[in-house]
């Protein structure tokens, strides 16, 4: 008899911990689905008058400028701290870049300006931020990025870089889409990284010490949540401002 009620007192007990385990699951759900996807709309940079972190950014080099496999970290720099409120990494050029333009006249006086493709890449955008309802953050898979850079020369000489970038993504376990435009990203240095800069990336999103590539300032940003029906032709940075300024 004692052994008999031993068995039927562990079965009890095994019961009642699954009773719990599954109670403990149905909170869990419960709790994600109440979270809801990030509040549909377009978030401006602090420098265009928004509540967006400014950034900065970095871009390995397998052996310089616009090489395949050259691959992006990027994140929002709060003055102290790398990544508080957004994330962007691993896009890397699959496609060489496309000349869509070269203004330089006999001199060596002018613009030239390229196209580039990436492919791959992951995004992180924080719970608190001006989407978000404090509940969970919101990470997910980027579908597009596309940097459209402008090489600046006086008498031959490379004075500067700048890139207009825009993004593309899809936020894991919801339907809404994110764009992310940059239209200024201004390249500040080559090397070695400063400590307010991500660290370079090869494209197997691994950070593995690499010492080649490029760095700089991510600013003039904006952010745009809408669902995923991206329409043919993609909103120019210039419509956003207009709209959203």
């Amino acid at each position: 008899m004692r052994t008999h009620s031993a068995t039927r007192n562990q079965y009890m007990k095994v019961g009642a911990m699954r009773l719990l385990a599954s109670f403990a699951a149905v909170l869990l759900l419960v709790g994600t689905a109440a979270a809801g996807p990030p509040a549909a709309g377009t978030y401006l940079s602090t420098d265009m008058g928004g509540s967006v972190l400014t950034g900065y950014f970095s871009e390995s080099w397998v052996a310089g400028p616009g090489n395949i496999g050259n691959t992006v970290n990027s994140a929002s720099w709060d003055g102290a701290t790398l990544g508080t409120q957004w994330k962007l990494w691993c896009p890397a050029i699959d496609v060489g870049p496309v000349l869509v333009s070269d203004t330089r006249d006999g001199n060596g006086t002018g613009e030239v300006t390229y196209r580039t493709t990436y492919a791959g890449g992951f995004f992180w955008m924080s719970k608190t931020g001006p989407w978000g309802d404090n509940t969970v953050d919101y990470p997910g898979t980027v579908s597009s990025f596309i940097a459209t850079a402008t090489y600046q020369y006086v008498l031959g000489q490379l004075l500067g870089i700048r890139s207009n970038i825009t993004t593309f993504g899809q936020f894991d376990g919801y339907g809404d889409c994110m764009e992310y435009t940059i239209n200024n990203a201004a390249f500040l240095g080559e090397g070695t990284v400063p400590d307010y800069c991500p660290p370079y990336m090869d494209s197997s999103c691994a950070l593995t010490g690499l010492s080649l590539g490029g760095w700089g300032h991510a600013h003039d940003l904006a952010i745009r949540i809408l669902g995923c029906e991206v329409p043919v032709n993609q909103s120019t940075w210039t419509g956003a401002k207009t709209l959203y300024r």
